[in-house]
């Protein structure tokens, strides 16, 4: 399964929680997501792809960086 822009924060971290450090290194509300609670919480209410626009994150390079974290796994 290729992680996407329409996919939720929450079931990213939960099918690959290797992503968690790529997230987080992003900062904005990325960074957010060390937090435990935050995570439970938060990342239930954000697709990747609207996190990155409200933020102005770049999509492509983020869901590029996260992909290659999961590839070895397929």
């Amino acid at each position: 399964m290729k992680i996407t822009a329409d996919m939720i924060v929450e079931d990213a971290l939960t099918k690959y929680p290797e992503t968690l450090d790529i997230f987080v290194k992003q900062g904005h509300c990325f960074g957010l997501l060390a937090n435990p609670v935050a995570r439970k919480s938060l990342a239930k209410l954000v697709t990747i792809g609207t996190a990155c626009k409200l933020h102005f994150i770049d999509m492509e390079k983020l869901l590029k960086e996260l992909n290659e974290a999961v590839e070895p796994q397929k």
